[in-house]
């Protein structure tokens, strides 16, 4: 069955549907990798995410983009290894790389990516020394370039490069050029995080293929590869948590503390943008289906009022994000701009607390 075929009930495509799972403990994870942890998330803010973060932290654009594609392709290359079958290489090697795509082009189109299709490899057979790819409409390049220099690293078990161009407003050419030297076995090892609270979270499944009902609010394109919200038009895509947290303790690592609270505030001006006043004044029911359709955690307690938000969620999928989106909620609940305090508990819950600026 082709993954891009759809459920004929809800609509939802039967790769989504076979190789993802929505767990009661508010997680999305992989069902043949349960450490691949996702969410399912507005993607068009994530490029306005790094050249805010830019702006804010003060460092270039080109910077951000660095550590965005080194820190995803480190999170590419630790999924891949896990998940690949055993000789894959040889077989890229034998057959080329143009058959190998065709999984990783349905893949991308389902997953709301955009259009990816192989330019060629040079030499055409054998040891390759570079591979072009095209992405149209892509979920976010940097993110793209990350995920392409990965998994040409695990394939080849060689360090890459990669580079990217625009050829229009909507195609880029990415092009990834194999090094000579070895990958050690330390650069396929990430830190993967189990959700660590068990949940109670329900969802009404298609009676078909067993995806929530809910995802019937979202159409998925899959020519071009983009998954939207149908009422707002607000596009999707899946995309890992291993790899958001690679980037994030890379710049703070590099920059400070000061990064987490450039990601709350950039998040903070997306739930602004994002969310409607209906969406955010749904209450504590209507916010936890919407927190666990989109893997973000197992929203526990809630309370709005002029006063202020608090909030505990367990098994949070990346705390900065979260904040920031209840301090959008507040803002859009209230009128009143707020400020944040937050914490991680030692069982893991996140605590947040929101109040008036």
């Amino acid at each position: 069955m082709k993954i891009t075929r759809t459920c004929g009930e809800c609509g939802v495509p039967m790769g989504i549907a076979r190789n993802l799972a929505w767990n009661p403990d508010g997680t999305i994870t992989q069902r043949k990798d349960p450490l691949h942890r996702l969410i399912f998330f507005e993607s068009e803010n994530l490029d306005r995410l790094w050249g805010r973060l830019s702006e804010i932290l003060g460092v270039t654009g080109e910077h951000i983009r660095e550590v965005v594609v080194e820190s995803k392709s480190r999170a590419t290359r630790a999924f891949l290894r896990r998940t690949l079958p055993w000789g894959v290489e040889l077989i890229a090697r034998v057959i080329g790389y143009r058959s190998m795509m065709s999984a990783i082009e349905s893949q991308g189109l389902v997953m709301g990516y955009g259009k990816i299709t192989l330019g060629g490899q040079y030499p055409r057979r054998g040891r390759p020394e570079r591979v072009t790819v095209y992405i149209e409409d892509p979920y976010s390049l940097p993110f793209f370039c990350g995920d392409f220099k990965g998994a040409a690293e695990v394939l080849e078990r060689r360090w890459a490069k990669v580079t990217e161009q625009p050829l229009d407003s909507r195609r880029h050419q990415v092009d990834v050029t194999l090094g000579e030297e070895r990958l050690g076995e330390e650069s396929f090892i990430l830190r993967e995080e189990r959700a660590e609270k068990p949940g109670d979270m329900r969802f009404d499944p298609c009676p078909r293929c067993g995806t929530p009902l809910e995802l019937r609010r979202f159409s998925w394109d899959l020519v071009s590869g983009v998954i939207r919200e149908a009422r707002s038009g607000r596009r999707l895509a899946f995309f890992g948590t291993a790899g958001m947290r690679a980037v994030f303790e890379e710049l703070t690592h590099e920059l400070g503390e000061r990064v987490s609270d450039a990601i709350i505030e950039v998040e903070r001006e997306n739930a602004l943008a994002a969310l409607s006043a209906e969406e955010a004044a749904s209450g504590y029911e209507g916010l936890r289906m919407m927190a666990a359709v989109r893997g973000l955690g197992l929203l526990t307690a809630l309370e709005i009022d002029q006063s202020g938000l608090r909030l505990r969620m367990s098994n949070p999928a990346i705390p900065e994000y979260i904040v920031g989106l209840a301090l959008g909620v507040f803002e859009l609940v209230t009128g009143k701009r707020g400020s944040q305090r937050w914490r991680l508990e030692p069982d893991g819950d996140l605590i947040a607390e929101v109040t008036p600026a």
